[in-house]
């Protein structure tokens, strides 16, 4: 068993792209992406935070790297200019519900934020390559964070890579090795940033594919643990956890109209049945009976089998006519066919109680109570129902 789930693990894994890191399957890209934005607009709204406090401090040291003359106007309009940015970012990203609203948001930030960065170079004196490793931090920190996806972020983070090295070898005084030194480093922090970037969007999708295959095994262990094998019916199990949150549900309605009803429902001659067709026949009398009954309730209504031919039906927020009138129905439809199976010669009919539900009641008040009635339903002759109030 440990094998198998190794190896569906292993399967699910490599619908990675190996590449893009993206998953190859679109609708599960989709939900993913829809999965992990309240996370990422998280994310990038403590780094916006972060931003909009230590540009201030920047500013405090900005006059000792500037040319002569810049300091007073265009270098603290550019730092302006990013706060700005950042303090509409701020306000917008709460908006953002969709993945590709906040790609859309996000990269033009980045994208405005890049461009204030590049025009604020120019006016750096030609020392500026000592501040090539903060764009380099700038970079990997964008690569890593897997706040964008991976193509995004390796177009904007080249596009910023190629126009600052431009600026400064277009613009700055400097040697030949400092320009070799300068275009080596940024190649090898691209480098490193989308190994990174590979890396992190990978591992994070990989633990997505595995939290997705563990819930869908605890939805089908929950499932089975909590259906009838044979008519796929909710069981016992199910029907004890419903019961308590079926009369709280009741209980905020507070309507003197609607109120929770149980009925116990038992087939007539079933042991007849099996005896003279065969248990091959009665189970499919079974399945057929369920879903007769499945298909005369309403949405919110459920079909339980306690076992063998005992089936109980929970009626949410309804009132009695309502109740019989759906017992009536159900007693007119069995008397008219032989559930589709071929071999019966005569209708299967059912026995019913019916009962409704108190604030007070337990489990097993309101089931023998309702067992009450069906026995009632029996011995009057079978092939009816017999109502039970709470106060009999």
């Amino acid at each position: 068993m440990a094998e198998n789930r190794a190896e569906s693990f292993d399967a699910e894994f490599n619908e990675i792209m190996p590449f893009l890191s993206i998953l190859k399957n679109n609708d599960k890209e989709r939900l993913f992406r829809q999965e992990v934005l309240p996370n990422h607009r998280v994310l990038v709204s403590k780094l916006c935070a972060v931003v909009i406090v230590s540009l201030p401090v920047f500013m405090l040291t900005d006059n000792m790297i500037v040319k002569p003359g810049m300091w007073e106007g265009f270098l603290i309009g550019q730092r302006l200019m990013q706060i700005a940015v950042a303090l509409i970012f701020l306000f917008l990203i709460p908006k953002v519900k969709t993945p590709s609203s906040y790609d859309t948001l996000l990269f033009s930030t980045l994208f405005v934020f890049f461009v204030t960065l590049e025009l604020g170079a120019i006016t750096f004196d030609n020392d500026y390559i000592l501040y090539v490793f903060f764009d380099i931090i700038v970079m990997i920190s964008l690569y890593a964070s897997g706040i964008l996806s991976l193509k995004l972020s390796f177009i904007l983070c080249l596009y910023h890579s190629v126009v600052t090295i431009l600026i400064i070898l277009l613009v700055k005084n400097l040697s030949l090795h400092g320009h070799i030194i300068l275009i080596l480093t940024y190649g090898f922090s691209n480098g490193a940033g989308i190994l990174l970037a590979i890396s992190h969007h990978r591992g994070v999708r990989q633990e997505f594919l595995l939290k997705s295959s563990l819930r869908d095994s605890s939805f089908q262990l929950k499932n089975l643990a909590y259906r009838d094998s044979l008519t796929n019916a909710l069981n016992r199990r199910a029907f004890q956890e419903h019961f308590s949150d079926f009369k709280r549900m009741v209980d905020r309605i507070k309507n003197d109209d609607d109120n929770l009803y149980l009925i116990a429902a038992d087939i007539d001659y079933f042991k007849s049945i099996n005896d003279s067709f065969g248990h091959d026949v009665g189970d499919r009398v079974l399945v057929a009976f369920t879903k007769l009954l499945e298909s005369q309730i309403r949405p919110q209504d459920n079909v339980y089998r306690f076992g063998g031919e005992e089936f109980t039906i929970l009626f949410l927020g309804c009132s009695r006519d309502i109740v019989i009138n759906r017992v009536e129905r159900i007693i007119s439809m069995l008397n008219e066919s032989c559930l589709n199976v071929e071999e019966l010669d005569r209708p299967v009919t059912c026995s019913f109680g019916i009962t409704s539900v108190d604030v007070s009641d337990t489990v097993d008040a309101v089931c023998i109570r309702a067992d009450k009635a069906l026995y009632k339903a029996k011995n009057n002759g079978r092939n009816q129902f017999i109502f039970q109030s709470v106060e009999q």
